[in-house]
């Protein structure tokens, strides 16, 4: 059983009142100045009380509005007072639970709010009545006027008529909905979700250029690759023919085309194979390999083609740079592919060959004195059965996937290449790689 004690201010009151009373009595006072006598301790008992509580009260409300202004680090002080005491300490315990959940609290919504802006889709949340409650960086970046503290209806904020479209649907039926619209001249997956128990809908917009592209991406390649066999089967079929009709005659002629556009068909089957293991299973079998060998073994492939077009092959290399970590096999086909898609376009001058160190990376540039490659071309030239010229393309047995090829081996490799081109002048490959020490074999 719980043991009450009484404060020491209550203690004092009573010792005085009963003080007073024997007082009187020794002195044999009259009853009434015992009464005045006693009265007045108990009313200045009572001041000193209320007084002691209204102190009390006045702290306890200032730090009640302290608190509730959001400053959870406030504490009950001691008064000295122990039933008062105790109710300040299980306040104050109280009290640095809260502000410890606060803080919990504000560090995950923190941690909230830097996920859903880091995200490229737009999120936003609106409530039953259609104000937009709150909305991720994405959101903002696709309707600037939008100001998170006014909280406004989304009729303000979005004008697109088919997203409005869209999120009146929305309002008809409370059931999750997913379409596909257009926003700014790019495609978007529209989905919305509701929070029954928030009575708030939460609404998405992803981008899905990419994915369309793919399929874009995807549709040409079958095109391409449909056309491509057709063209050299199409040969083998009607030559095949001639020489059936005509037995008697000699069919040489006929028989050396037929070779030529079947070597063109196993140069087309190898490409695919290639790019395919490129772009799923491919690993880089990594050599610290020395350049001015390497390049020798290039000029020495290529020397019967140069030689037959009579160009000049030139290769300068920095002398500060004599090694190189790299794929030897891989790397080998890049500048094979590129120096026969120079040769393909330049019928005089040179085709040249020169790297450079600048920084932790080395830097490889093939240039010619070609026809060039006109500006609307630039950004496609590195697309599988892309070709700027594809009947000078056809003619050198080009299949179109030369460049595809060199640019995913430049990718296994962290590196880079772009390139630059006018017409009539020639056309330039710059090739970015990071130069590895020796030994570092497992570092791509």
């Amino acid at each position: 059983m719980r043991k009450y004690q009484l404060s020491p201010l209550i203690i004092t009151s009573l010792l005085l009142l009963l003080l007073s009373v024997a007082v009187c009595l020794i002195l044999k006072a009259p009853i009434w100045l015992t009464l005045f006598i006693v009265g007045l301790i108990s009313l200045l008992s009572i001041f000193v009380l209320q007084h002691q509580i209204n102190k009390i009260r006045k702290s306890w409300i200032n730090i009640a509005h302290t608190i509730a202004q959001g400053e959870y680090n406030q504490r009950l002080p001691e008064l000295g007072i122990k039933e008062v005491d105790e109710v300040a300490a299980v306040f104050n315990q109280m009290l640095e639970r809260l502000e410890e959940v606060i803080h919990h609290l504000t560090i995950h919504r923190q941690e909230l709010r830097l996920l859903l802006n880091s995200i490229e889709d737009a999120l936003w949340a609106q409530d039953d009545e259609g104000r937009i409650i709150w909305a991720n960086e994405p959101f903002q970046n696709l309707f600037p006027t939008y100001n998170p503290a006014q909280k406004p209806y989304y009729q303000e904020i979005i004008r697109h008529p088919e997203l409005l479209a869209s999120l009146e649907k929305t309002d008809a039926s409370p059931e999750k909905q997913i379409s596909e619209i257009t926003l700014q001249n790019h495609s978007f997956l529209f989905s919305c979700s509701l929070n029954q128990e928030a009575k708030r809908k939460i609404f998405i917009l992803h981008n899905i250029d990419a994915i369309r592209q793919t399929e874009q991406m995807k549709k040409d390649f079958i095109v391409n690759l449909a056309h491509e066999l057709r063209t050299p089967m199409t040969a083998i079929q009607g030559f095949t023919e001639a020489m059936l009709s005509s037995p008697e005659q000699n069919h040489t002629r006929y028989l050396k085309i037929i070779l030529n556009h079947s070597q063109r068909l196993n140069h087309l089957i190898g490409d695919l194979e290639q790019l395919i293991q490129l772009e799923s299973t491919a690993q880089l079998e990594l050599q610290d390999i020395n350049l001015t060998t390497f390049f020798d073994n290039i000029r020495l492939i290529l020397e019967p083609e140069i030689q037959e077009k009579k160009l000049n092959l030139e290769i300068n290399l920095d002398p500060a740079i004599p090694r190189l970590v790299c794929d030897p096999f891989r790397l080998e086909q890049v500048f094979i592919n590129l120096v026969q898609n120079s040769l393909r376009y330049t019928d005089k001058g040179t085709i040249l060959i020169k790297s450079q160190k600048e920084g932790n990376k080395v830097i490889f540039e093939v240039s010619d004195t070609g026809t060039g490659i006109a500006p609307e071309h630039l950004s496609r030239i590195f697309e599988r059965f892309y070709v700027a010229d594809p009947s000078r393309s056809r003619s050198r047995n080009g299949t179109g996937l030369g460049l595809a090829i060199v640019k995913h081996i430049i990718l296994l490799h962290h590196g880079d290449i772009t390139v630059t081109s006018k017409l009539g002048e020639g056309t330039t490959f710059k090739l970015t790689l990071p130069q590895k020490n020796s030994g570092l074999k497992n570092e791509y």
